[in-house]
């Protein structure tokens, strides 16, 4: 990425939380924990002074189903050709099925989902359904939460359904995974 205003700057550059358009430190400012553009900033500061919170837009279940079974191909292909070879090059002592092997496409899962998150808050999947993971107040989620998002889903993994049954309830569409992480995923059109 490089800044809108100066293209030779790539170091440090962020998005508007706003407008979504990518600046360097210098074009920025932090208001209440959020990078705001010169042109944003004037209409957030107007916010902040006239008490208008900011609401989220919210993605749907279906567009978080949809990014889940995007990434699930993207990480569970490779990783179940990864497993066959492994499968058919090893001698056949044993069951198989307690194999740790079985752990491969889980670890692939956790470690591609928290490190995609982590960049950029939103995995290949979560780029093509347009949906982003973000913090409640609509910044961007640190490393921790990122990693922990995706441990604690994949510890929950067993639990498929039942972690995501608080999303058609909440008012925040929180799984369980995100109420432990402290993010929502909000529609994202950048």
């Amino acid at each position: 990425m490089i800044c809108r205003n100066h293209v030779d700057v790539s170091e440090g550059v962020r998005r508007c939380h706003r407008c979504g358009a990518t600046f360097c430190p210098d074009c920025l400012v932090d208001i209440a924990g959020a990078p705001y553009c010169a042109m944003c900033k004037n209409e957030q500061l107007l916010d902040v002074r006239s008490g208008v919170s900011t609401v989220l837009d919210l993605a749907s279940i279906g567009r978080r189903f949809g990014a889940s079974f995007l990434d699930g191909l993207i990480t569970g292909i490779p990783t179940l050709i990864l497993v066959i070879i492994v499968f058919g090059l090893t001698p056949k002592a044993g069951s198989r099925f307690t194999s740790p092997i079985f752990l491969v496409p889980s670890i692939c899962a956790v470690i591609y989902q928290a490190a995609m998150l982590k960049a950029r808050g939103q995995t290949l999947g979560k780029m093509a359904m347009k949906v982003k993971v973000v913090r409640p107040d609509g910044t961007d989620i640190s490393g921790g939460q990122a990693w922990g998002r995706e441990v604690s889903r994949a510890l929950l993994g067993f639990l498929y359904l039942v972690d995501y049954i608080p999303a058609f309830f909440s008012k925040d569409k929180q799984t369980l995974h995100d109420m432990l992480a402290k993010t929502v995923v909000v529609n994202w059109n950048t």
